[in-house]
């Protein structure tokens, strides 16, 4: 496990860049959120530290597409940020944390979605496998990084329509994380 993985963020995204003005406060969001239920589910403590450093990490790629709104000035599409994630993250000597920013994007891209839609992607699945990985997906989902909405979370039905955009087979998969980690949200709705 890593022991500072501001380390590894800021030697990716300078503290006085506008892309860290978007991506900390996102990456902080998601983590409390995947934190709070890795709590409630009484994951242990090695568990507990992975889901807090992948999810401060899932991001990373991020500063190698060209997403100007966030102060990202690469030439990549917004999507290769899994990829480049996960290449920053292997180099960094973390693994299974560098599977996390490769699959952690709403609820997973299959190889045929990659194909049939087009998308700047191998053509092979990028699905969240593991508890931890689906877990902080899952959080991932109620945070956007559009600039004045960073530390607003989604309501249920909000990040459900959001999902639902891209077919039935994302709904299908929300249905069923949602029944997966619903128990453990505070918040009524969610339940």
């Amino acid at each position: 496990m890593v022991s500072d993985y501001f380390r590894i963020i800021h030697r990716y995204i300078p503290p006085d860049s506008p892309t860290y003005a978007v991506y900390l406060p996102h990456v902080a969001a998601v983590t409390a959120k995947a934190l709070r239920l890795a709590h409630r589910m009484g994951l242990d403590e090695a568990q507990l530290r992975f889901i807090e450093e992948a999810a401060m990490l899932h991001d990373i790629g991020i500063v190698r597409v060209h997403a100007p709104q966030l102060g990202c000035n690469g030439d990549l599409p917004y999507l290769a940020h899994l990829l480049e994630g996960r290449r920053i993250l292997e180099a960094e000597g973390l693994t299974a944390h560098a599977l996390v920013a490769e699959r952690h994007v709403s609820v997973g891209i299959l190889r045929d979605e990659v194909l049939a839609q087009g998308l700047p992607l191998p053509p092979r699945d990028f699905v969240p496998q593991t508890l931890e990985e689906r877990l902080i997906s899952w959080a991932d989902l109620f945070f956007s990084k559009k600039p004045g909405e960073l530390w607003r979370e989604l309501s249920l039905a909000e990040a459900r329509r959001r999902v639902g955009k891209y077919g039935p087979r994302q709904q299908h998969t929300f249905d069923a994380w949602r029944a997966e980690f619903a128990p453990y949200e505070c918040d009524k709705e969610a339940r």
